[in-house]
């Protein structure tokens, strides 16, 4: 919701132009049913319409798509409007929650010679017809539906893994066996993938899944990867950790394994120590 306020904030001035230089070529003068259906051929994100007097007090029923609702006349719309930077009759405001609606929208007031019209509009929707963000399609929704399939069940996955972490050291500790090194690595082995996991499946629902603008989609945050990243190090550094105390304890002989295991895992840390300063610089930029 902040995105989209802070899109139209920037872009301001091409939006009220627009609203503004329309409505004075449909030269609206009363409102009705007829007039929002024929305004709304026009204005897709026209949400509301509405009449008020000179007080400011709604004097006619809220018309929408399919909605004529008589519960507001009489109530003060005085918050909406500052009278006195009414410009050439045309007033717009500043973007706002509806209490009629519950949708972010801004509205445009028109003063005219029997009061004032108020015209509300959905901000997403305005902002979607000037491309300022992604619109809705039938394959963008098949896309993140999908997305939210995946990265529920990465989310399940995740919890399942440190969930079998737990129950695996707990049916250890209530077992006869005696306890050894590999007990007590295989439970954090798995919290650590079952974090991972987890991360990755959350990552996917913020960037996939949840309304997002262009802004966003357009731009890299490394701060998933980076997570994910340090996860599985953090298991192969375990990992690699228990073979050496295995082969220490077994065979001498399978020593170089465990030691390539560990040269591998030293370059992939020595890749991801070059990876973090680069993108701090980028961002810094």
């Amino acid at each position: 919701m902040q995105d989209l306020v802070k899109i139209y904030n920037d872009n301001t001035h091409l939006i009220e132009k627009f609203l503004i230089s329309t409505l004075k070529r449909l030269h609206i003068q009363k409102v009705s049913e007829e007039s929002y259906e024929e305004l709304h051929k026009t204005f897709s994100s026209l949400e509301l319409m509405y009449e008020c007097n000179d007080d400011l007090v709604q004097a006619s029923a809220n018309f929408g798509k399919n909605i004529e609702d008589l519960e507001h006349i009489g109530k003060n719309r005085d918050y909406l409007i500052n009278i006195n930077d009414i410009k050439d009759s045309y007033y717009v405001s500043e973007p706002y929650i509806s209490s009629t609606t519950g949708s972010l929208c801004i509205t445009v007031v028109h003063k005219y010679e029997s009061g004032y019209i108020f015209l509300d509009f959905r901000l997403r929707v305005l902002l979607e017809r000037f491309y300022l963000i992604e619109s809705k399609t039938l394959f963008k929704e098949f896309t993140r539906i999908s997305y939210a399939c995946i990265g529920g069940g990465l989310l399940i996955l995740g919890i399942f893994i440190a969930f079998y972490g737990f129950g695996s050291f707990a049916l250890y500790l209530s077992s006869q066996e005696d306890m050894n090194l590999e007990v007590v690595f295989k439970p954090v082995i798995a919290l650590t993938l079952g974090l991972a996991v987890f991360d990755l499946g959350k990552t996917i629902f913020e960037q996939e899944v949840l309304p997002r603008t262009l802004n966003i989609s357009e731009s890299f945050n490394p701060k998933s990867l980076v997570t994910f990243m340090s996860s599985i190090v953090i298991a192969l550094l375990i990992e690699a950790l228990l073979i050496v105390f295995k082969i220490s304890i077994n065979d001498y002989h399978d020593l170089p394994y465990a030691a390539m295991l560990i040269v591998s895992i030293s370059i992939l840390l020595f890749v991801f120590s070059r990876f973090m300063p680069m993108q701090s610089s980028k961002k810094e930029a």
